[in-house]
């Protein structure tokens, strides 16, 4: 991929370690992201939906009001609110609500999430302690306490950020670095196939390019993709109930039960949206095999625009189903987890990758991240479909 410039703006790929297979990722230089005119930002957003995921360096002094204002300029139509909505309960939000929610004041909507003490004033939070959301709370089975002291660690669960019930997928991530845990790498491990594993720093992110799961498709497979459509649940993550995901964080184990539509929360049919199995990208239009298998209610293939339609809506099947899919990328050559020090902010392309958060031990200390994503106006569009309600 060639570098891209915008006056001293740099953009350079990120150097795969031996092995890898990802394609994707590149780190930014020279710009100042409380300071962004108009020509850098579509620059940035150029190089953004180019390698789906970037790392601009020297951040530090970023204002949680100028991160927010980031996230409008790629959506200017959207409601200017963080993508999760705020005053949700646990009958709403399943496991998500587990833990609060920490929206940094006078931000517009940038929220602190980490783990461990976040100090005596943190942007206005006072004496705040964090506990992040563990793999515990999703995986079919977990590590043990001690593995995970040890430095054994687990991807959480890999999904893209949006509610998906009322409101889009957010179309950009930002998470900005302001504290890392500090200790040796954690490793990384699961067996859903056959044993694997990665090493990385603690507290990083991990990511999965969606147009490289399209691409391991065969032929038949994305013409059947291409026509295809998905559709979440309504309250998708209080519907998902007991059921757990696999040890790599991708696809659902064979546990566990949905909850029936009439035990949730009220609901109505026209805030849950049908969508597009392979999602366009805005700018390259680059085709990304973009689903949620956590929260995939029901599906709808078909071989061609005007062929005939054939509805899942067995959840084994379904299961089975997008598992053989997941399990092509969950291996360690199509994982990356790039380089992310104190001061970087990450932007990723929310209609293009999957993301998981990766545990650490507690004795590693606090870990501080500035995130923020914001309900696309519009829906994702595919190549034959466009979303629907």
């Amino acid at each position: 991929m060639a570098d891209i410039a915008a006056k001293e703006m740099e953009v350079r790929p990120l150097q795969n370690s031996q092995g890898s297979l990802t394609n994707f990722g590149a780190s930014v230089r020279g710009v100042d992201l409380n300071n962004l005119n108009e020509a850098d930002f579509l620059a940035l957003k150029k190089a953004l939906y180019t390698h789906s995921v970037l790392v601009i360096k020297d951040q530090h002094d970023l204002l949680p009001a100028k991160q927010f204002d980031l996230n409008a300029r790629f959506d200017p139509d959207a409601q200017p609110t963080h993508g999760l909505g705020y005053g949700k309960t646990l009958k709403e939000l399943g496991n998500l609500a587990k833990k609060p929610f920490y929206s940094i004041p006078g931000s517009g909507g940038v929220t602190l999430v980490g783990d461990g003490y976040q100090g005596e004033d943190h942007f206005g939070l006072k004496n705040l302690s964090l506990s992040a959301i563990s793999h515990v709370d999703f995986h079919a089975d977990p590590l043990t306490d001690a593995e995970l002291a040890s430095g054994q660690a687990r991807f959480v669960n890999f999904h893209f950020d949006g509610i998906i019930y009322g409101s889009h997928p957010s179309r950009v991530t930002t998470f900005r670095c302001v504290r890392t845990p500090k200790g040796p790498n954690v490793t990384v491990s699961w067996n859903d196939i056959s044993p694997q594993a990665i090493s990385c720093p603690p507290g990083s992110t991990a990511f999965i390019s969606t147009a490289q799961l399209y691409n391991l498709l065969t032929d038949e497979e994305k013409t059947t993709a291409d026509n295809s459509y998905w559709q979440p649940a309504p309250h998708p993550f209080a519907w998902t109930g007991s059921r757990r995901v696999r040890s790599s964080g991708l696809g659902m184990a064979a546990t566990g039960q949905t909850l029936p539509l009439e035990d949730l929360p009220e609901w109505s049919s026209d805030k849950v949206y049908k969508y597009p199995m392979v999602w366009l990208s805005p700018v390259t239009g680059e085709r990304c095999f973009q689903m949620f298998p956590e929260v995939t209610h029901k599906l709808y293939l078909k071989d061609s625009p005007l062929g005939p339609e054939r509805l899942i809506e067995d959840y084994e099947e379904i299961r089975v189903w997008l598992n053989e899919v997941l399990d092509r990328i969950a291996k360690p050559e199509y994982i990356m987890v790039p380089p992310c020090e104190e001061g970087d902010v990450v932007i990723w392309n929310n209609w293009g990758v999957l993301h998981s958060a990766i545990e650490f031990p507690a004795s590693y200390g606090s870990r501080s991240m500035h995130q923020c994503h914001i309900a696309s106006s519009t829906a994702p569009v595919g190549p034959a479909t466009t979303a629907t309600g």
